[in-house]
């Protein structure tokens, strides 16, 4: 690897000099051309496009959509979606309009508009043509410089909450009466006594018992054994006139299918017999009439909702709900019995959010009206959801360069200007970044003995999320201010204030703790590098050119490169954009501040070897 390292830094350095002799070139051949400016207008009057250009025809397709100028018109609707859909143009303006977000507007401050407008009200002055004499100008141009930078998506989560009907049967008792009459009652003498039984179909507490009786009094003359004394479990029945009634005692717990005794006895407290009770002219009767206390069962409907979240609410903050299953009447029959339930919602959708949206590394970009939105794409994606988006920024910076308006016509009297309208106006910035990329791989690799010889490694490094909004250990910026970061480890803090200087590698988000299948913390990994020359080569050489990733977020690979990878780069398709402000300002990154001085010292050298 060394006897490569003195080429590349001679090629870097010679691209550093060059500049240096271009401004007599460059007057020699502005001059030139302005001799010759009138060959041009010449060797078009002849020009036959057809014998030049490829393709070219005087009847295009396109000119069957012209009728001619009272034609009505043809319809291109189809012909233009067929176009919009199929052509590569069209494809283009598509995505450009699925990745652009909708409130990116350019300012009106933006470079390229404002230059543009100051070039339209001072058009008269450039072009009128009406000045002989030449005076200097100072030519205003932008410099376009691109940057990629990282911020965190909006995610929204969903829970529902789902109602059905259920129900539960609690214990209860109902009221049910008894009618015992004594027709149904069979007497018969037997062992000194005239008795019988009633078979009750329900059991229960009596709660209450009364009894009615009748009988033809006039016919007993007085005679003590016509007058009946009726023995029941509820208390006793005198029948001493000719009709009555009688309450009784309550309390008896009876049960289902319980045989109750009743006997009669005459006012001498003798047994009756059948020929005196079954006496049609005597007609007796008597009627006992129960009231119970039946233990029953009892069915209450009930609604009851049930939640559906895949994540873990604490995470999040709800935002909304919205009614997915309109409210109504439902019915429900259990055991013969129909129940009506009434909701105004029987689902609800309710919105959590989950991550919000921030700058990231973005914000400086956004902030500057200079800066536009060329390309968005999801960066990571966890559980179908994209955590984190790479954002690519074109973004335009004033230069000036020196000049002269001779007869209306403007001449640039160093490379400068030109060096802008060839896209080359960061020759300068990339060789010096090149160089000093190189010289810090040089220096890597000096310092290292042994055949597993790396350059730029980083070191693995992890943040935790908390809730949305709350103690986001992961944030981008705003890590001076610690506000809300007290729970937040000195590593991370660190890691937060490595991102603030774009020392970082974003590798991945995943969960680091996870109840039940709901995963309640998740992390963050990145690989974080000494200095912006060591992130830009191992994110734009080792993924770009190279293809080989960092690992994932739970397990970041932030090994450095090896001497066989270095001699594949290629440093000068490289962006380092986010190193070109160090180059004038001075960076804060020590390891950055020693990148620029050795190749300060480089660039010395080689002018004092190419001095006359």
């Amino acid at each position: 690897m060394k006897r490569y390292l003195p080429l590349l830094m001679l090629a870097a350095s010679f691209c550093l000099v060059q500049p240096l002799v271009a401004n007599e070139q460059f007057n020699q051949g502005m001059n030139l051309s302005s001799q010759n400016k009138g060959q041009g207008a010449s060797a078009i009057q002849g020009f036959n496009p057809a014998e030049v250009i490829p393709g070219y025809t005087n009847s295009p397709p396109e000119s069957g959509y012209y009728g001619g100028v009272t034609s009505p018109g043809v319809d291109m609707t189809a012909p233009g979606s067929a176009a919009l859909n199929t052509s590569e143009a069209g494809k283009i303006i598509t995505e450009s309009i699925l990745n652009t977000p909708p409130d990116n507007k350019p300012s009106l401050d933006a470079p390229f508009i404002s230059e543009g407008l100051a070039m339209k009200d001072k058009a008269e002055a450039i072009t009128g043509g009406g000045f002989d004499g030449c005076v200097d100008q100072v030519a205003g141009f932008t410099e376009i410089t691109t940057h990629q930078c990282l911020r965190d998506t909006k995610i929204e989560q969903y829970c529902t909450r789902t109602a059905t009907i259920s129900g539960y049967y609690e214990d209860t008792t109902e009221i049910k009466q008894i009618v015992i009459e004594s027709s149904s009652i069979r007497f018969t003498e037997k062992n000194n006594s005239f008795s019988g039984e009633f078979k009750v179909s329900t059991g229960g507490k009596v709660i209450a018992a009364s009894a009615v009786y009748s009988w033809n009094k006039k016919l007993a003359y007085g005679n003590d054994h016509w007058f009946m004394r009726v023995t029941t479990p509820f208390g006793l029945i005198s029948m001493d006139d000719s009709e009555g009634s009688v309450t009784l005692s309550s309390g008896l717990n009876i049960t289902d299918g319980q045989s109750l005794p009743f006997s009669i006895t005459n006012r001498r407290n003798k047994p009756t017999v059948s020929s005196i009770w079954y006496s049609s002219n005597m007609k007796y009767r008597f009627t006992i009439t129960l009231t119970i206390q039946v233990p029953s069962r009892k069915w209450v409907p009930e609604v009851v909702w049930k939640e559906s979240c895949p994540f873990s609410k604490s995470e999040g903050a709800m935002t909304g709900s919205q009614c997915v299953e309109p409210g109504g009447t439902r019915t429900v029959v259990v055991d013969g019995k129909t129940y009506s339930i009434h909701q105004d919602c029987w689902k609800w959708q309710d919105t959590y959010l989950t991550q919000t949206e921030t700058e990231g590394t973005c914000g400086e970009y956004m902030k500057n009206p200079a800066c536009t939105v060329v390309r968005s794409q999801c960066a990571d994606t966890v559980d179908g959801f994209c955590v984190s988006q790479q954002v690519t920024y074109s973004c335009e910076r004033k230069k000036e360069g020196n000049g002269q308006i001779c007869g209306g016509e403007f001449f640039c009297k160093d490379g400068s200007c030109a060096q802008a309208q060839t896209g080359t106006s960061n020759m300068f910035g990339q060789a010096v970044s090149a160089l000093a990329a190189v010289a810090a791989a040089g220096e890597d690799v000096a310092e290292l003995n042994g055949e597993n010889v790396r350059a730029f490694t980083g070191e693995a490094k992890s943040c935790k999320k908390f809730a949305a909004g709350f103690n986001n250990c992961c944030k981008d910026s705003g890590w001076g201010q610690d506000i809300g970061l007290s729970s937040c480890s000195s590593d991370e803090k660190a890691l937060g204030k490595a991102k603030e200087k774009k020392l970082t590698v974003y590798v991945g988000e995943y969960c680091s703790k996870k109840v039940l299948g709901v995963c309640l913390e998740k992390k963050r990994g990145y690989c974080v590098f000494d200095s912006k020359l060591a992130r830009i080569v191992q994110e734009q050489g080792r993924r770009g050119q190279l293809g080989i990733g960092f690992g994932s977020g739970k397990s970041p690979d932030c090994r450095g490169i090896t001497v066989d990878e270095l001699q594949k780069l290629d440093f000068g398709v490289m962006n380092f954009s986010d190193f070109y402000d160090d180059l004038n300002a001075g960076s804060d990154i020590p390891e950055d501040q020693a990148l620029l001085k050795k190749a300060q010292d480089i660039i010395a050298e080689k002018m004092k070897e190419n001095a006359p």
